[in-house]
C-alpha cells in the first residue's frame, strides 16, 4: 500500500471516527470541512495507539500492527455508516470574507508550507530534539525485537518518558511503507501545522465570522517560529494542536443541540495531547479546572456538570495506553523524580525563582515568534484598533483562561521542580510559549470585535 496510502488511510479512518463521535448524515454536510480538518491528527492518534499496543504491549511485528489498525479502520467506518442513518441535517449559518482576504490566506498559507518543505528538504532527519528524541524512538519502535529496546535506560539522555505519539504515529506510517522513509515523518508534521491553521479557521468562522477565522490562520500560517518547529520535525506543533483543537471541540459543544458528542471529542483531543508531550498531563487538568471556573450564571454551570462526563470519558479513552506507558515502561521523569522532595520544597519559598522565571518568561513574549515586530506589540494594537466585543457568557473567555492557566502551570513547574533553571528556561521557554500560541491566538479572536463600525462592544 506504501507511505501515501497509510497517509491516507489515516486520514479515512480519523473521518470516520469523528462522524461515528459527531454523526451527520450520509451525504458532505455542512459541518464536513471541520471533520476532514480533524481527521488527520485524530487518525495518526489512533495510529500510534494501535501501534504502541501491538508492537509494544503484546510485543508483536509490524505486520500485525498494520492489520489492526486497517480493521480498526473498518469498525469505524461501519460505526460512521450506522450513526450517519440516526443523524439530523446539518445547517451552518454562512458568512463572508472579501476575497482579498482569501487571496491574502492563500498566499501566507503556501509561503509557510514552502518554508516547511524547504527546511525538510535541508535537514531531512529534523533538529535535535528530533533525531535524538522522537525520531529515534520510531526508528526503536520500528525495528525492535525486544519489547523494552525502546526504553533502555542506557539512552536516560534521550529523555525515555516522553509519550509516544509521534514517534509510534511515524513508525506505524513505515510499517504501512515497509521501511523508514523519512519524508513520513515530515508530512506528519505538515498535516498537524495545517490542522492547526485550518481548524482554527473553521472553528472561528462558525462562532464568529470567516473574516476573524481567516485572520487567525494569517497570524498562525504567518508565525516563522510556528513553520521552523513544523520543519525541525519537533512535537510542540502537535501538542499546540490539540490544545487549541479541545478547547475549539468544547466551545462548539456548549452551543450545540446534541452536545455530548463534542464534549467526548474535546476531550479525546486533550488526551491526545497527553499522549504527544507530558505537557498534555497537565493540559487535561486545566482543560477540565478552566471549563469549570469560567462560568457566570447557574445556568451554565449545570450545562457545564452534564458535559464533564463524556468530556473525561473522551480523556479516558487515551489516559488509559499513557498510564500504561508511564506504569510500565517510562521511567520516572527528571523533573519529579523520587528523591527530590526536599529541594523542590526549598526551591517553593525560593523567591528569587520566581523573579528569574517570570522575566525570562516576559522576555520569551515579547521575542516571541522570530517576527521583526513581536507580536505582542503587533496583536496589541490590532485588538486596540479592532475593540472588544461584550462577553456575555463565561465561555468565550475560557480559552483565554485555558491558556493563562498553562502558562501559570508551566512557571510552577520551573519554580518548583527545575534543577537547572537557566538552562531550562534558556532551552525551553520559546517552545513552551509555542505550544499555546494556537490557543492565545485563537482567544483573542474570539474576544475580538469582527467590524469595529457595526458590532457593539
Amino acid at each position: 500500500m506504501g507511505g501515501f496510502g497509510g497517509l491516507l488511510l489515516c486520514v479515512l479512518a480519523g473521518f470516520c471516527a469523528v462522524r461515528a463521535i459527531w454523526s451527520a448524515p450520509r451525504h458532505w454536510s455542512a459541518h464536513d470541512p471541520l471533520r476532514l480538518a480533524l481527521s488527520p491528527a485524530i487518525g495518526l492518534g489512533l495510529l500510534s495507539l494501535v501501534y504502541f499496543a501491538v508492537r509494544v504491549v503484546l510485543g508483536q511485528g509490524n505486520g500485525l500492527a498494520v492489520g489492526g489498525f486497517a480493521v480498526l479502520t473498518l469498525a469505524l467506518a461501519a460505526g460512521a455508516w450506522w450513526r450517519a442513518g440516526q443523524a439530523a441535517p446539518e445547517a451552518w449559518k454562512r458568512n463572508s470574507a472579501p476575497i482579498w482576504l482569501w487571496i491574502a490566506f492563500a498566499v501566507v498559507a503556501g509561503i509557510a508550507l514552502a518554508t516547511v518543505l524547504m527546511i525538510v528538504v535541508a535537514s531531512p532527519h529534523g533538529e535535535r530534539d528530533a533525531w535524538s528524541i522522537w525520531d529515534m524512538r520510531a526508528r526503536f519502535l520500528f525495528r525492535a525485537v525486544e519489547t523494552g529496546a525502546p526504553f533502555n535506560p542506557l539512552m536516560e539522555w534521550s529523555h525515555l518518558d516522553y509519550p509516544l505519539l509521534v514517534p509510534s504515529a511515524v513508525a506505524g506510517l513505515w510499517a504501512w511503507n515497509g521501511g523508514e522513509a523519512q519524508w513520513l515523518a515530515a508530512a506528519v508534521a505538515i498535516l498537524f501545522l495545517g490542522s492547526a491553521v485550518t481548524v482554527s479557521v473553521l472553528v472561528l468562522a462558525r462562532l464568529r465570522s470567516t473574516t476573524l477565522g481567516l485572520t487567525a490562520g494569517m497570524v498562525l500560517a504567518g508565525t516563522p517560529l510556528l513553520t521552523r518547529n513544523a520543519g525541525a520535525l519537533y512535537a510542540d506543533v502537535p501538542v499546540g494542536y490539540f490544545f487549541l483543537a479541545a478547547v475549539a471541540l468544547g466551545l462548539l459543544a456548549l452551543q450545540a443541540e446534541d452536545r455530548r458528542p463534542l464534549a467526548f471529542l474535546a476531550g479525546l483531543h486533550a488526551g491526545m495531547a497527553a499522549w504527544t508531550k507530558n505537557e498534555g498531563l497537565m493540559f487535561c487538568g486545566v482543560l477540565l479546572l478552566s471549563f469549570l471556573v469560567v462560568i457566570r450564571s447557574r445556568s451554565e454551570l449545570g450545562q457545564r456538570v452534564r458535559l464533564l462526563l463524556p468530556m473525561v470519558a473522551g480523556m479516558l479513552v487515551v489516559l488509559v495506553f499513557v498510564g500504561h506507558f508511564k506504569f510500565h515502561y517510562a521511567p520516572a521523569n527528571d523533573l519529579i523524580a523520587a528523591g527530590k522532595s526536599t529541594s523542590m520544597g526549598a526551591h517553593l519559598v525560593d523567591l528569587p525563582r520566581y523573579t528569574m522565571v517570570f522575566l525570562s518568561i516576559v522576555e520569551g513574549l515579547l521575542m516571541f515568534g522570530d517576527w521583526f515586530v513581536p507580536p505582542v506589540f503587533v496583536m496589541g494594537v490590532w485588538l486596540g484598533l479592532q475593540g472588544l466585543r461584550r462577553v456575555e457568557s463565561g465561555a468565550m473567555l475560557w480559552p483565554f483562561v485555558a491558556a493563562s492557566l498553562q502558562l501559570l502551570g508551566y512557571l510552577i513547574v520551573y519554580v518548583v521542580a527545575s534543577d537547572r533553571l537557566e538552562w531550562q528556561l534558556q532551552t525551553s521557554v520559546e517552545r513552551l510559549l509555542l505550544q499555546i500560541w494556537p490557543l492565545a491566538v485563537f482567544s483573542l479572536m474570539l474576544l475580538a470585535r469582527d467590524s469595529p463600525a457595526t458590532e457593539k462592544r
